[in-house]
């Protein structure tokens, strides 16, 4: 290919072209590797700034030391034992300003010895062992249980074997012993309970402050209240002039004889309606005035029992009602719930129901057992064969009918409480899965599992079945008496 002559080397033409064919080559490699150096200088820089702000972020993002984002915090609301009260912190709509008038007029009969219901916070009631309210309540009592003392004494001497053969003769033994002493331990549980009164009021209104701060409708309650309170006992007033015109019937009403004075009336009403008591003591005016005051005292705490646990009943069932109401309102406006507030204002409630419980379930107890009594004594009265007027008839009717709706009113009346607190079950069953969470959850436990009723010292819850359970038990119990108004009939 090459020949050496003279020094210098001859190179084919050949093999030239390739030699030259291959440096441009190469010559063109050298330029793109220069370009590429110029490029790979200005853009490596920039890469390893990315890298290096990857790196960082993801270290910044596992990092030991670095704390996730803090959440808004959530509203703050004082629990039940620790809301505070003021001299200020009144609503008339508030349970405590709407009980006042109706405690003051029961006061005049001895009832719940606490000054400041009038006041506009509950935190200016007090209960005072030794003022005139206290002082006026045990001499109240004390005349109740006189008379129910003298009505112990003629039951015991009038109750043998031979009451069950006489007509009525289980009415004449039992009834005044029974009224009385019913009405001397309401006076006793009552005055037990102005005591607990102080305490159940400022909790109450602590409660209604915890809800309020919700910022949600608030119940009304004053008419609703004063309707209860007003319509019961306009109805036991006019039971109650009945009874006294069915045990003056010898009365003369027309004003001509001389006997027509308010001291005949006064001696007639006494001998036809008090007789167990004149079977031990001597007639006399005092005695006479004494039993026409104490009678009508006993009679409107006998009503008054039933008045009282109604409207405490009212109060706590349209709280829940008002609940109740926010939610389904907020789910059918598609509008966002906190079921974390709203399972605290539940939880809250709820125990308000079980402190109200513990006071005055005594009282429920009574109330039940006496209209229990009642109601089966006034269903044999009316299946005894009497001729005894007009008036007796109405009176009769007025005042059974009276005893049932009554009772059936009060029962219903508790029995909301345990309604209300179960209506918004079926819809927390139904709630969407973007909108349960862990409250949700446990407000469903809470609503579900809680017993949340008013029982008669735990012997009984008042639910609505339980007004089934009452009307078996009178028709029991009716049965057994009728077997002695059939003895009483051969």
């Amino acid at each position: 290919l090459c020949d050496k002559m003279d020094g210098t080397i001859n190179v084919s033409s050949e093999v030239y072209g390739k030699m030259l064919k291959t440096n441009q080559i190469f010559s063109a490699d050298s330029k793109i590797s220069k370009r590429s150096g110029v490029t790979g200088k200005k853009i490596l820089p920039y890469l390893m700034r990315q890298k290096k702000d990857k790196v960082k972020k993801m270290e910044t993002q596992f990092s030991s030391n670095s704390q996730p984002p803090i959440p808004n915090p959530p509203r703050s609301r004082p629990f039940l034992n620790e809301q505070t009260l003021s001299i200020n912190s009144n609503d008339p709509e508030s349970f405590h300003c709407v009980m006042g008038p109706v405690l003051v007029m029961a006061q005049l009969f001895g009832i719940l010895p606490v000054s400041g219901i009038l006041m506009p916070s509950p935190l200016q009631i007090e209960f005072v062992k030794f003022s005139v309210r206290t002082i006026y309540s045990v001499f109240i009592s004390g005349m109740v249980l006189f008379m129910a003392t003298l009505s112990i004494i003629h039951m015991i001497k009038t109750l043998d074997s031979t009451t069950f053969e006489v007509q009525e003769g289980i009415v004449a033994a039992t009834s005044g012993a029974i009224f009385y002493v019913n009405c001397v331990m309401g006076l006793i549980i009552f005055f037990w309970l102005s005591s607990r009164w102080v305490n159940l009021q400022r909790d109450w209104r602590s409660m209604e402050l915890f809800i309020d701060s919700n910022k949600m409708e608030r119940p009304k309650l004053r008419w609703k209240l004063y309707l209860i309170a007003a319509s019961i006992l306009f109805v036991a007033l006019i039971e109650h002039i009945l009874s006294i015109l069915v045990h003056v019937k010898k009365y003369d009403w027309s004003g001509k004889s001389d006997n027509a004075t308010f001291l005949n009336f006064l001696e007639i009403y006494c001998m036809s309606s008090h007789a167990f008591i004149l079977e031990i003591l001597k007639y006399n005016l005092a005695l006479g005035i004494f039993i026409f005051i104490v009678s009508k005292l006993a009679t409107f705490t006998w009503n008054f029992t039933d008045v009282f646990i109604a409207m405490v009943a009212t109060g706590l069932a349209e709280r829940y009602k008002t609940l109740n109401k926010y939610v389904i309102s907020s789910i059918s406006k598609h509008r966002p719930i906190d079921w974390s507030e709203l399972r605290e204002d539940y939880a809250v409630l709820s125990f308000m129901v079980k402190k109200v419980d513990n006071d005055i379930s005594p009282i429920i107890f009574l109330s039940f057992v006496n209209n229990l009594y009642f109601i089966c004594l006034q269903l044999l009265k009316g299946l005894s064969k009497s001729n005894n007027g007009i008036i007796s008839d109405i009176y009769f009717f007025e005042s059974f009918l009276f005893l049932i709706g009554r009772t059936m009113i009060v029962t219903l009346l508790t029995a909301r409480i345990h309604d209300q607190s179960k209506i918004i079950l079926p819809i927390l069953f139904t709630c969407s899965a973007s909108t349960y969470d862990k409250e949700t959850e446990r407000l469903l436990h809470l609503l579900s599992t809680d017993n949340i009723t008013l029982t008669g010292m735990r012997f009984f819850s008042i639910t609505r079945n339980f007004l089934l359970a009452v009307a078996g038990a009178i028709v029991t119990y009716e049965v057994v008496l009728l077997q002695f108004n059939v003895a009483m009939n051969k």
